[in-house]
Order: C-alpha cells, then sequence, then structure tokens
C-alpha cells in the first residue's frame, strides 16, 4: 500500500501560509484560511493517484504534482518516490520566483 509522508518543511510552509493569508487579508476569516490549506492538504495525500511529472531540478524532489487552487493560483508539490512510499519534499506556487527554477529548469 502506498504511503504519503510529508516533510517537516513543508507541514511549516503550510502551516506558516495559513497566518500570510489572513494577515494579508486573502481571506476575511481564519477558518477560510484553515479550509483553503486543508484542501492543499487532502490533494497532497492523493498524490499517489493524481498525473505526476518529472522536475527538470532534482534539488526538491524527481517528481512533482500540480493542485490548481484557484483560478490564479496553482501549487507545485515536489516529492520523491521509493518503496511505495511518497516524500513530499517542498511545494510552491506559480508566484513564487523560485517555482520556475526547480519545475522547469530555468534560473
Amino acid at each position: 500500500m502506498e504511503k504519503v509522508v510529508i516533510s517537516p518543511f513543508v507541514v511549516n510552509k503550510l502551516e506558516s501560509l495559513i497566518l500570510v493569508l489572513f494577515e494579508k487579508r486573502y481571506f476575511g476569516f481564519m477558518d477560510s484560511a484553515v479550509n483553503y490549506v486543508d484542501n492543499i492538504y487532502d490533494f497532497i495525500l492523493s498524490i499517489p493517484s493524481q498525473k505526476k511529472k518529472r522536475t527538470k531540478k532534482t534539488k526538491f524532489g524527481n517528481w512533482y504534482c500540480s493542485y490548481k487552487a484557484n483560478s490564479k493560483t496553482t501549487y507545485f508539490i515536489t516529492f520523491d518516490y521509493e518503496n511505495d512510499v511518497y516524500l513530499i519534499k517542498n511545494i510552491t506556487n506559480n508566484h513564487s520566483r523560485d517555482y520556475p527554477a526547480f519545475i522547469k529548469g530555468i534560473k
């Protein structure tokens, strides 16, 4: 049976995202920000059944999946896979300056 393990680095990023979303007023209620991040967690746990692509640079993993959170934001979850275990190593989105580097190999 396949298993998804989320690194502490990714957990920290997602938990910090809740505060950022609320403090920058992307959401008017903390519960809404928590729900938004919970949806990301749900997607991460479904990665074994998602379409996977190879990363161009493997610093944060050999594979990635895309999660479209809304019409303007897509998250890229990078991971390695071995012995039926998906180790989630990083998450970024299309607004991040580092996303092109490890997804598409562009500096």
